[in-house]
């Protein structure tokens, strides 16, 4: 496989043409130090995943362009995942693999008609609604049992309305006056008594109405409305049909029929108790802002308010109204759920009787990670009928106490860093487990995803990946500012030649270097060339700590300790008398017959001397170089803060007790008015240098990932100061 990367000006990156071949290896890792490109990589695959035009967030202007492909397809949602190191939602990828090929095949041939069906009915509801499918109210409001699903809703819903269960058809928008914040409910709640006045009222006018009636035979302005839309072309007064009401009266036209309906209503609206409590309803909602589209519907539609007593009931009534408008697409839906029911059941029982790939992949999660939860998946049936977005329960348990449930959002908020990370893995490990199932061909791309873990989990992590490695579906791209984690999955997961070093330029542009320090530092780049003159003066902070840990602060700790700080001894050194102490000190690490032709060559002339050659040298991220330049910035710094300090201003400073960080504080101290600019350099010089010279491999990580431009700059800096 081959993946090729286009990006300019992509979220900091500059420029970054690369082309890497996996060649016979499923497996490449990047190390980038923090700031140079990982994130910005990283999402940029995302946003590209994603359908959307990576960009320059804080550069607008800057012309931005992101070609990513995999031998030569861009990449997409089937071809690469982005492995997910924040708060994202996995509930989404858990129902993809629940049953088994064939009983997953089974179902999806039948959903597939359900949801066609389904998305008829729900635009239909929709336009009619005005501003919701209403799909959560419908269950809401027609759901009986605890295990009823949509489908049972609907169901219901065309029983009640052919058994001739009340309708009514207004006009409104539907969240209007049933939105889900529940302020209307609530508004209703506080002026119940009020409504229920009204509605008395109201129930008396009609049944003293010459052409509406109230109680079992009730006919109200709905009904009165629908008829109205009944004969709204006049044709059925045109072919000399009319209507006669109860007390004689004919109804010969449709104007007949409109002013009947209208002279009713306005002797039922201008009554005094109605209109009184109208009013004082209007002036309530006039103080709430909040319900401003509920108010302007009450005022276009008063008789309203009788229905609001029973606002259940009154909502159940609303949803009716829609589907008896629908009523083709809801027997369409409900005759073949019916017809299929008994079908996806089945499909439900045996797919319960088999082990489920989630409970496998919660196992695996449980066996390698070590985290104070656990977890389950509820309602495993229903996400095969995606009646019900598939709930994790979640528990906590600390120590041998019993698991206690809790809500995710509360369990993420008091988990660890690293505990929070292992959670959203595990998300991610379904997506990944789909894709295993279903055989798809995919480029997994991780951005440092063992950050924040301890130890255990962070092996754990390795293994996992090493698993995915053998998997022939997946190439993985291991993206990593952690440099311990670089080399365990260098080393454990062997991806031969598919390792880079990122390096950012001054433009912005990042070049991929070949990878190094695949094996240890100290004894494969240092140690076994002290033939070479910069390998050979790298390693003294190393021997200088191995004497110090076991034969304490002897002659040969001291010589040493003076190669990295300016004093008296300092100047008189030769390569000679450090070879001698490494000699003695790791006789059994070093070749004591290599040919040294530098023994004569003076020790400080000697570092500044590779140090300008460093300053020369292409190489990016070459550990020896930046070792010496930091030793040679560090001793540059000294020698320009001797020359400034009096002796009595430095005092007792002992080489042992953080000379160089000792000195500045004192210049600072005497010198920070007139050398302010000095005195910030010398800050730099500490923060860039001093914890960069340990001992062992896990402490040259700062080494590591310091530019080492910013190293050749400060060296210049610190040069510049002895010239003046």
């Amino acid at each position: 496989m081959i993946l090729k990367f286009d990006v300019q000006n992509c979220y900091g990156i500059g420029d970054l043409r690369f082309e890497l071949d996996y060649g016979n290896k499923n497996i490449a890792v990047v190390y980038a130090p923090n700031g140079t490109m990982k994130t910005s990589l990283t999402k940029t695959i995302a946003q590209l995943l994603a359908g959307k035009k990576p960009c320059d967030d804080f550069y607008k202007e800057r012309e931005s362009h992101a070609a990513i492909t995999i031998d030569d397809v861009p990449i997409n949602k089937d071809n690469t995942f982005v492995f997910q190191n924040d708060d994202a939602d996995g509930t989404k990828q858990i129902s993809t693999f629940l049953a088994n090929a064939e009983l997953k095949g089974e179902y999806d041939a039948i959903f597939r008609q359900l949801d066609s069906a389904k998305k008829a009915l729900k635009k239909s509801i929709k336009n009619l609604a005005k501003s919701s499918d209403c799909e959560d109210e419908i269950l809401a409001a027609f759901k009986e049992n605890e295990d009823d699903n949509y489908f049972d809703c609907l169901i219901r819903i065309r029983e009640q309305i052919e058994a001739g269960a009340e309708v009514l058809e207004y006009d409104f928008k539907f969240n209007d006056v049933f939105e889900k914040s529940g302020k209307v409910r609530e508004f209703i709640l506080e002026n119940r008594a009020e409504i229920q006045q009204y509605f008395e009222k109201y129930t008396e006018l009609l049944g003293s109405s010459d052409f509406f009636s109230s109680g079992v035979k009730s006919f109200g302005t709905s009904q009165a409305n629908s008829l109205m839309k009944s004969v709204d072309d006049d044709r059925f007064f045109l072919a000399e049909h009319k209507m006669e009401l109860k007390t004689g009266r004919p109804i010969t036209s449709k104007a007949d029929m409109k002013a009947v309906i209208n002279d009713e209503m306005a002797r039922i609206l201008t009554d005094d108790d109605i209109k009184r409590i109208f009013n004082s309803l209007e002036s309530k909602l006039d103080k709430n802002q909040g319900l401003k589209a509920f108010k302007d519907v009450i005022q276009s539609y008063p008789d309203l308010i009788a229905e609001l007593a029973d606002y259940n009931a009154f909502q159940q009534k609303i949803l009716r109204g829609y589907f008896s408008r629908c009523k083709g697409e809801l027997d369409n839906m409900v005759d073949l759920y019916t017809r299929n029911r008994d079908i996806l059941k089945s499909i439900v029982s045996r797919a319960n009787e088999e082990r489920s790939e989630w409970e496998r992949v919660i196992d695996v999660f449980r066996g390698r990670f070590f985290v104070p939860f656990k977890l389950d998946l509820q309602n495993k049936s229903d996400i095969l009928l995606n009646t019900k977005t598939p709930e994790l329960e979640f528990l906590y348990q600390d120590g041998d106490d019993e698991p206690v449930s809790q809500e995710r959002k509360t369990l993420v908020e008091h988990l660890s860093t690293g505990e929070r990370k292992a959670f959203f893995i595990l998300q991610n490990l379904f997506e990944l487990e789909a894709r295993l199932i279903n055989g798809t061909k995919t480029l997994l791309v991780f951005d440092d995803i063992a950050d924040s873990f301890d130890y255990k989990n962070k092996y754990a992590i390795v293994e996992y990946l090493n698993d995915l490695k053998i998997n022939g579906n997946f190439s993985i791209l291991i993206l990593t500012h952690n440099f311990d984690f670089y080399r365990t999955v260098v080393s454990r997961l062997e991806p031969g030649g598919n390792i880079f070093f990122a390096d950012k330029k001054a433009d912005r542009s990042v070049k991929m270097c070949k990878g190094i320090y695949k094996t240890d530092i100290l004894k494969n780049k240092m140690l076994s060339k002290l033939d070479d003159r910069r390998a050979f003066i790298s390693c003294i902070p190393f021997v200088r700590n191995l004497i110090e840990y076991t034969k304490g602060d002897n002659d040969d700790y001291k010589k040493l300790t003076a190669c990295l700080h300016m004093e008296d001894l300092t100047a008189e050194i030769t390569l000679g008398d450090i070879q001698e102490i490494y000699y003695r000190e790791v006789k059994d690490a070093i070749d004591k017959d290599a040919a040294i032709s530098f023994k004569a060559d003076n020790y400080l002339a000697a570092l500044f001397e590779e140090a300008e050659a460093v300053m020369k040298d292409p190489n990016e991220v070459e550990i020896v170089n930046k070792l010496v330049l930091s030793m040679a910035i560090r001793l540059k710094a000294e020698e320009f803060m001797n020359d400034v300090l009096t002796e009595d201003q430095k005092g007792d400073i002992k080489p042992k007790s953080n000379r160089t960080a000792k000195l500045v504080t004192i210049l600072k101290k005497y010198h920070y008015d007139d050398m302010e600019d000095q005195c910030l350099l010398m800050n730099k010089v500490l923060m860039l240098t001093s914890e960069n010279i340990h001992m062992n491999n896990f402490m040259f990580e700062p080494l590591v990932d310091i530019s080492i431009l910013y190293l050749k700059q400060l060296y210049e800096e610190v040069k510049e100061l002895m010239r003046h």
